[in-house]
C-alpha cells in the first residue's frame, strides 16, 4: 500500500493561511471632516455605519476645515488634511480621484431641492410646472458645485458665487431662489435666512427640483480598504432598515418631510449628466423619492 506523504512546507503554509482567514479584521480609526455644525447628522450616520459594519471601527470628527469643497478635497487628495474622510456632492472628478463609498448617504435627500426665497416674493413661483418656466428665474449656486453644471445643462439660468456670498447675494436680489437641499435646507434658513442680512427668507411652497443626486463619502485612494469598510456598513444599515429609520426620525429631516406632506410641491424632474456608469449602476432602492 502506497502512503501519501504531505510536504511539511505544503503543510505550513496551509495551515497558516487557514489561521489568517480566521483571524478578525484589524480594527480601523476614521477622521471624519466635519466643515459645518449643521450637519451633525452625518456623523450619527457615519457612526451607524461603523456599528453595523461591526469589526470594532473607531472614528473621530475633524471640526472648522476649509469650507470650500474643492480646496477641502484636494487637501485630502495631497494627504495633506487633518480629516481622511469627507463627504460632498458626488462629481465624476471626485469619484476619479478618489475612494468613494459607493451609496448616496442620504439615499438622494440632496438631488430634492426645495428654494428659497424672499419673504416678499414667497409666490413668485406660483404656477412653474416646466423647465422653461422656472429658467426665466434666477438660481443662486456655488461656482465649484456640480449641481451648477446640472442646472445649466437642461437650459436654467444660474448666476454663480462663492460659497460664503451666496446668501448675502440672494438678500440683495443678485438672483430670485436659491436651491437647496431638503437636508440642508432647515437649518440654514434658521441661520442665513431670517434677517441676518436684513431681509425675511421662506422656502418657497410651489416647486421641487429633482435630480439623482446625493453626498458621498470620498477617502484618498490609498485607503480605499477604508472606504470598502463604510460602504459595506451603509449597505447593511440600509439592508435592515436601520438607515430608513435614522433619516425618518433625525429631527431636522423630519420636520423637513412634514412641510413636503404639508405643502405638497409641483415636481420638476431633470436628468443629472454628471453620473458615471458606475453610479448610473448602483441599485435604484437606493435612491429613494420623498417625501
Amino acid at each position: 500500500m502506497q502512503m501519501l506523504v504531505l510536504n511539511p512546507i505544503r503543510w505550513f503554509l496551509c495551515g497558516a493561511l487557514m489561521m489568517m482567514a480566521a483571524l478578525p479584521a484589524r480594527a480601523e480609526h476614521f477622521r471624519l471632516a466635519m466643515p459645518s455644525d449643521d450637519d451633525q447628522y452625518i456623523i450619527d450616520l457615519f457612526a451607524l455605519a461603523l456599528e453595523a459594519e461591526g469589526g470594532g471601527h473607531t472614528y473621530e470628527v475633524v471640526r472648522r476645515v476649509i469650507l470650500a469643497q474643492d480646496r477641502a478635497l484636494r487637501a485630502l487628495a495631497d494627504n495633506k488634511a487633518r480629516y481622511e474622510v469627507h463627504y460632498s456632492g458626488y462629481a465624476p472628478e471626485r469619484e476619479r480621484d478618489f475612494a468613494m463609498v459607493r451609496f448616496p448617504i442620504t439615499r438622494g435627500m440632496l438631488g430634492h431641492r426645495l428654494l428659497v426665497v424672499h419673504e416678499a416674493d414667497r409666490d413668485m413661483l406660483k404656477g412653474v410646472d416646466t423647465i422653461e418656466k422656472l429658467s426665466r428665474f434666477r438660481l443662486g449656486s456655488g461656482m465649484d458645485w456640480p449641481d451648477t453644471t446640472i442646472m445649466q445643462a437642461v437650459g436654467l439660468t444660474v448666476t454663480k458665487g462663492s460659497d460664503g456670498n451666496l446668501w448675502p447675494m440672494l438678500a440683495r436680489k443678485r438672483f430670485d431662489a436659491f436651491p437647496r437641499g431638503i437636508n440642508e435646507i432647515r437649518a440654514e434658513i434658521t441661520s442665513e435666512g431670517q434677517g441676518k442680512y436684513g431681509v425675511q427668507m421662506v422656502i418657497d411652497q410651489h416647486v421641487m427640483l429633482v435630480y439623482r443626486y446625493d453626498y458621498f463619502f470620498y477617502l484618498a485612494k490609498s485607503n480605499i480598504h477604508k472606504a470598502r469598510i463604510v460602504e459595506r456598513g451603509l449597505i447593511k444599515a440600509f439592508e435592515s432598515g436601520q438607515l430608513d429609520a435614522f433619516l425618518n426620525n433625525t429631527p431636522a429631516l423630519k420636520a423637513t418631510m412634514a412641510e413636503l406632506k404639508a405643502h405638497p410641491r409641483q415636481v420638476i424632474h431633470i436628468d443629472n449628466p454628471l453620473l458615471s456608469d458606475t453610479v448610473r449602476a448602483l441599485p435604484d432602492s437606493y435612491w429613494r423619492t420623498y417625501p
